[in-house]
């Protein structure tokens, strides 16, 4: 098993439990936001990208963990980037409709800044 800091436990952790989440029950991820996934092809798609992405992020940091330094920062530094990204676009977002609720919108951009600043401080920066 790979030797993970605490900051890269969190993030394998936590985007593994949003990949199985989503994998599991994609029904319960538009109905967070008040949508539905009423037909096969909705819940394949957002098994696809709310699974899917968050799966392939969980393993990237895990073997990342056992990698030269030089790739473990490479990965990390997506990591972080995508976090942040997703973050800033949800803020763009509530900007944009004039509204910040704090669930599920305002939960969800802490969560995602949050795992930018664990990406930063796994990657040493």
């Amino acid at each position: 098993m790979a030797d993970l800091s605490g900051p890269e436990l969190l993030l394998a952790g936590t985007y593994a439990a949003i990949g199985v989440g989503a994998a599991v029950r994609p029904d319960l991820v538009p109905a967070l936001f008040g949508g539905t996934a009423g037909t096969p092809e909705a819940r394949t798609e957002v098994r696809a990208v709310y699974a899917g992405i968050p799966l392939a992020l969980a393993a990237s940091v895990v073997r990342a963990a056992t990698a030269p330094p030089a790739r473990r920062n490479g990965v990390l530094t997506v990591v972080r980037d995508a976090s942040a990204g997703m973050a800033l676009a949800r803020l763009g977002g509530a900007v944009l409709a004039r509204r910040l609720r704090p669930w599920p919108t305002g939960a969800f951009l802490a969560l995602e800044a949050g795992l930018a600043v664990a990406a930063s401080r796994a990657r040493g920066g």
